[in-house]
Protein backbone atom coordinates (compact mmCIF):
# COMPACT_ATOMS: atom_id res chain seq x y z
CA UNK A 1 0.00 0.00 0.00
CA UNK A 2 1.42 3.45 -1.02
CA UNK A 3 1.57 6.31 1.17
CA UNK A 4 0.03 9.62 0.15
CA UNK A 5 3.24 11.36 -0.69
CA UNK A 6 4.31 8.06 -2.57
CA UNK A 7 0.78 7.86 -4.71
CA UNK A 8 0.80 11.79 -5.43
CA UNK A 9 4.75 11.31 -6.72
CA UNK A 10 3.11 8.41 -9.24
CA UNK A 11 1.06 11.06 -10.52
CA UNK A 12 3.30 13.75 -11.21
CA UNK A 13 5.57 10.96 -12.79
CA UNK A 14 2.84 9.65 -15.15
CA UNK A 15 1.81 13.37 -15.93
CA UNK A 16 5.25 13.78 -16.61
CA UNK A 17 5.68 11.14 -18.85
CA UNK A 18 2.74 12.27 -20.68
CA UNK A 19 4.11 15.21 -21.43
CA UNK A 20 7.75 14.27 -22.59
CA UNK A 21 6.91 11.26 -24.59
CA UNK A 22 3.61 13.64 -26.23
CA UNK A 23 0.35 11.62 -26.08
CA UNK A 24 -1.43 13.83 -29.40
CA UNK A 25 -1.47 11.79 -32.40
CA UNK A 26 -2.17 13.24 -35.54
CA UNK A 27 -5.21 13.57 -36.58
CA UNK A 28 -5.45 15.16 -40.17
CA UNK A 29 -1.51 15.94 -41.43
CA UNK A 30 -3.23 16.67 -45.08
CA UNK A 31 -4.52 19.70 -43.30
CA UNK A 32 -1.26 21.58 -42.22
CA UNK A 33 0.08 20.49 -45.11
CA UNK A 34 -2.20 22.79 -46.91
CA UNK A 35 -2.65 25.54 -44.80
CA UNK A 36 1.36 25.72 -44.81
CA UNK A 37 1.11 25.78 -48.75
CA UNK A 38 -1.40 28.60 -48.81
CA UNK A 39 0.45 30.45 -46.05
CA UNK A 40 3.87 29.69 -45.90
CA UNK A 41 4.68 32.30 -43.44
CA UNK A 42 3.02 32.77 -39.96
CA UNK A 43 0.69 29.81 -40.81
CA UNK A 44 -0.91 29.58 -37.27
CA UNK A 45 -1.61 33.89 -37.45
CA UNK A 46 -3.07 33.72 -40.88
CA UNK A 47 -5.30 30.88 -39.68
CA UNK A 48 -6.16 32.20 -36.67
CA UNK A 49 -7.29 35.95 -37.99
CA UNK A 50 -9.95 34.31 -40.80
CA UNK A 51 -11.51 32.07 -38.47
CA UNK A 52 -11.52 34.12 -35.64
CA UNK A 53 -10.04 32.15 -32.75
CA UNK A 54 -6.63 31.93 -31.13
CA UNK A 55 -3.12 30.97 -32.67
CA UNK A 56 -2.49 28.80 -30.67
CA UNK A 57 -5.85 27.21 -31.48
CA UNK A 58 -4.90 27.38 -34.77
CA UNK A 59 -1.32 25.93 -34.24
CA UNK A 60 -2.92 22.87 -32.76
CA UNK A 61 -4.99 22.34 -35.55
CA UNK A 62 -2.31 22.90 -38.24
CA UNK A 63 -0.04 20.72 -36.54
CA UNK A 64 -2.43 17.82 -36.15
CA UNK A 65 -3.08 17.69 -32.51
CA UNK A 66 -6.49 18.61 -32.82
CA UNK A 67 -9.29 18.12 -35.21
CA UNK A 68 -10.15 21.31 -37.75
CA UNK A 69 -12.80 22.87 -36.78
CA UNK A 70 -15.12 23.67 -39.10
CA UNK A 71 -14.90 27.12 -39.80
CA UNK A 72 -11.26 25.98 -40.31
CA UNK A 73 -11.94 23.91 -42.75
CA UNK A 74 -14.04 26.53 -44.77
CA UNK A 75 -11.54 29.22 -44.82
CA UNK A 76 -8.61 26.58 -46.13
CA UNK A 77 -11.49 25.76 -48.84
CA UNK A 78 -12.25 29.28 -50.04
CA UNK A 79 -8.81 30.13 -50.16
CA UNK A 80 -8.39 27.28 -52.21
CA UNK A 81 -11.64 27.78 -54.69
CA UNK A 82 -10.32 30.49 -57.71
CA UNK A 83 -12.06 33.62 -57.71
CA UNK A 84 -15.03 34.37 -60.57
CA UNK A 85 -14.78 37.44 -62.55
Amino acid sequence: MRSVFEGELAQARKIERAIVQGDAHLCRPAFGIVCKALWPTKTAEQLASLVGCGVRTAAYEISGEREPSGLSLLAVMIAITPKRK
